[in-house]
């Protein structure tokens, strides 16, 4: 029942973000997808994540599905540098839904911190962004609202 009001409670969130975005001199970019493979780990991870995300003046908020099929909720802050349409970073910041931090042992949904640094071609309205999220290399796509 928690799950279900903080999952209406995000969503609520990312529609205000895109609603008052539309009207901002601001950064707004929308994700749509993500898909991952795991560099270390074998195959019995999930790599499709159905990621739902708004980024707003550098702030991340967003929803996706783990590598171990548990809904997960993240909000982080964006820091980055660009070189011509070449932009790369990091997102830093804390997400829930894991079991535990590293790995999947434990019971419930854990608060962890979230680290993932980025790698986008920035030339149009509509751009690949790399993930590296722990050891899954992510790719979503990234809509400049």
């Amino acid at each position: 029942m928690t799950t279900n009001k903080l999952c209406w409670a995000l969503s609520a969130l990312v529609l205000i973000l895109a609603v008052y975005a539309s009207n901002a001199k601001a950064e707004t970019n929308l994700f749509v997808g993500a898909w991952s493979e795991h560099l270390i780990s074998g195959d019995n991870l999930n790599e499709q994540h159905d990621l739902i995300a708004v980024e707003h003046n550098q702030w991340f908020a967003g929803r996706f599905i783990n590598s171990y099929d548990r809904e997960t909720f993240a909000v982080a802050r964006k820091f980055k540098w660009s070189y011509g349409n070449l932009e790369g970073g990091v997102y830093v910041g804390a997400m829930r839904g894991y079991r535990s931090c590293y790995g999947d042992k434990g019971d419930g949904a854990k608060v962890c911190p979230m680290v993932a640094p980025y790698l986008t071609w920035n030339a149009g309205p509509v751009n690949p962004q790399l993930f590296l999220m722990g050891e899954a290399l992510a790719i979503s796509i990234r809509f400049s609202l």
